[in-house]
């Protein structure tokens, strides 16, 4: 589950940075901000990069593409913003915002053409991360003043949206609050929230943002973007046209997914994303306890390896599960107790089936919204039938829906440090999406 967007963006599928350069602020430009009021939601705002378009392009070269010839200059921000927790609690999050400039010379030849420079948002949500120091805006402040946040140089100095990153709750401003888990209603209110907050923010320092709205999110990432989308429409955002929609390798089913893990004769390929699930489920429902579902006597102990202190290793480590650096073996008895993995299976209305079942990421949802399901046909830790079920459900009710399977032949090869497909096939996905978001940014589709 862990997102390791980071390692490498050179496995990108190929994508023309002409034409991706060439269709921003295209549809719904009016020249003018045209934003939510987000004055509830915006706190505070701190400059952590403001790099220009000449060194970027370096980056870019470096990063994305040795043969690019421009790019955009990036300014990441990190905003503070209000918004709502799983127990309707107030709370202050964080998150990442990353603005593109453009140079003089394309604001030029976009004059040419008629059309002046305006920005799309592209509202990302990551994979499971277990460390606060992964968050977005931690990634780019560790890094000292570098674009560090690789999705956001793809997404802002390479494709020119404006990125807007959740840190999430649990993460960032909020990190001494337990992270809600694959819980649907928070997932989506902290993307939702932030969108208003970073247009409050451009709004407010002449950044021309036009109505065009885009939401992606890979892994746990995949599950918020589903979750995001179905709320914004529904109405929590009203004067911006969400136009296209993203979720890569989401576990939207939570109960079928269950049906193949919780499961005595499964072997758990990465354990620490099981034990988040159940520990995130138990801390904020009062009709769960953590004692009946896992094998660790001690709760006390167990909830504190999910504090963003730890690691995936020293989880693994603290669960008792540790061999092959962290990459477990073992079945889903070593984790569960034998009489949960019974219940599970065997009751229709044990407790966690019931939860998982509300919290599926795309409940009594009909898009009116482009969507586009990408997922590797081997991802091993969210298997490819959550997309596959998920496309045939929602294309049932009429909605504009793709499915894009990824072959493992085209993503970059097994390593020692990222063995799985799951892991390997977030670049290419991601370079996918993003020239996906671009071709109905343009009106190619």
């Amino acid at each position: 589950m862990k997102n390791s967007i980071k390692q490498s963006l050179k496995y990108l599928v190929a994508i023309s940075f002409s034409a991706l350069i060439s269709g921003c602020g295209v549809d719904g430009n009016t020249g003018e901000n045209s934003v939510e009021d987000g004055s509830a939601q915006f706190v505070s705002a701190i400059v952590l990069d403001d790099i220009n378009a000449s060194v970027m392009l370096q980056y870019v070269q470096g990063g994305i593409d040795e043969n690019a010839t421009n790019a955009f200059a990036y300014k990441a921000v990190k905003i503070t913003y209000n918004t709502i927790g799983e127990n309707d609690e107030s709370i202050i999050a964080s998150g990442l915002l990353v603005i593109p400039t453009a140079t003089d010379a394309y604001k030029a030849y976009l004059a040419s053409l008629g059309k002046s420079f305006s920005v799309s948002m592209l509202c990302d949500n990551h994979g499971t991360i277990f460390t606060d120091a992964e968050a977005p805006s931690n990634v780019e402040v560790a890094n000292d003043f570098n674009p560090n946040y690789s999705l956001g140089l793809l997404t802002t100095g390479y494709a020119g949206f404006a990125g807007v990153f959740p840190d999430y709750i649990g993460y960032g401003a909020s990190n001494s609050v337990s992270h809600p888990y694959m819980l649907k209603k928070s997932s989506a209110r902290v993307a939702v929230d932030m969108i208003k907050a970073s247009l409050k923010y451009m709004e407010d320092n002449n950044v021309v943002v036009n109505r065009q709205l885009y939401v992606s999110g890979y892994s746990q990432g995949g599950y918020n973007a589903m979750a995001t989308a179905q709320s914004i429409e529904n109405g929590a955002i009203t004067n911006l046209t969400l136009k296209g929609v993203a979720p890569m390798a989401g576990p939207h089913d939570l109960e079928a997914l269950a049906n193949i893990e919780i499961n005595a004769s499964h072997t758990m390929i990465y354990p620490a994303f099981l034990g988040y699930l159940a520990d995130s489920y138990a801390f904020y429902n009062n009709d769960v306890n953590l004692s009946d579902l896992v094998v660790e006597t001690n709760t006390t102990k167990y909830h504190a390896l999910f504090d963003g202190s730890n690691s995936n290793v020293a989880i693994h480590a603290g669960l008792g599960l540790t061999n092959n650096g962290g990459f477990v073996a073992y079945t889903a008895d070593a984790l569960f107790k034998t009489s949960f993995i019974t219940d599970y299976q065997n009751n229709l209305n044990s407790i966690m089936r019931q939860k998982f079942i509300e919290n599926k990421s795309y409940n009594n949802w009909v898009p009116k919204t482009k969507v586009n399901l990408v997922h590797c046909l081997d991802d091993e830790i969210i298997p490819f039938s959550m997309s596959q079920n998920a496309f045939n459900e929602l294309n049932a009710t009429g909605a504009d829906i793709t499915l894009s399977p990824i072959p493992t032949s085209v993503i970059s090869a097994a390593t020692a440090t990222n063995p799985f497909v799951h892991g390997r096939c977030a670049a290419t996905a991601y370079g996918a999406t993003v020239k996906w978001f671009d071709d109905i940014r343009a009106g190619r589709i």
